[in-house]
């Protein structure tokens, strides 16, 4: 069998060569494609406290939101709450608020707990403030508000003793508030949006 010009195997190889980079270079183009499609899919996609709020609802203006803070009792069993502003010894209060959206269309508000805050005062003492407590836990939370439909929040409990810097809990060794017929006021805060006072008495 007759032996191949060494200058047509060297062309052979140059074009197989040739052919291998461009199916290399195909191969990746390709992939690059599909990974950015599933990335601008990611990006684009609802984010997860915004989930169910159509994209023409908008941000509610300011002025259009009430806040009214609320203290009772809390079942934790039956989910049940009630407010009162008498509390016997030994009875614990649970702090929540209700938001309104006075407005006449729905609009978007954030409730999480990164922009929730409680401030318990007596006089010009403040005796306790959720600002104290563990926050690294603490979220946004984009929620619609429909309008004139009040928004309830979870009640959590306060444990009637003094916050600082090291905790919010009796669990933490912090010392009790007065009680014996004490009169506090409880203020809310939410998102920028303060509520009025409310006074209830610690027996």
């Amino acid at each position: 069998m007759a032996q191949l010009d060494p200058v047509i195997i060297r062309r052979r190889r140059l074009a197989a060569l040739g052919i291998l980079a461009i199916l290399v270079v195909t191969i990746w183009s390709v992939s690059q494609f599909a990974v950015g499609q599933d990335q601008a899919e990611v990006d684009a996609g609802p984010q997860e406290t915004e989930v169910g709020i159509a994209a023409e609802i908008t941000d509610c203006a300011p002025g259009v939101v009430s806040l009214t803070a609320m203290i009772g009792t809390f079942d934790e069993a039956t989910k049940a709450n009630e407010t009162l502003n008498n509390f016997a010894e030994g009875v614990v209060p649970y702090l929540w608020y209700e938001v309104t959206n006075t407005g006449l269309v729905d609009c978007r508000f954030n409730v999480g707990s990164r922009v929730t805050f409680f401030t318990i005062t007596s006089g010009e003492q403040t005796y306790y403030s959720s600002r104290d407590c563990d926050r690294s836990e603490s979220n946004d939370l984009t929620v619609l508000l429909q309008a004139n439909a009040p928004l309830k929040a979870e009640p959590s409990a306060w444990d009637r003793v003094y916050s600082s810097s090291e905790g919010c809990s009796a669990a933490q060794g912090l010392q009790a508030v007065p009680g014996g017929g004490a009169t506090y006021k409880l203020k809310a805060e939410l998102n920028g949006v303060i509520s009025e006072d409310v006074r209830f008495i610690l027996n």
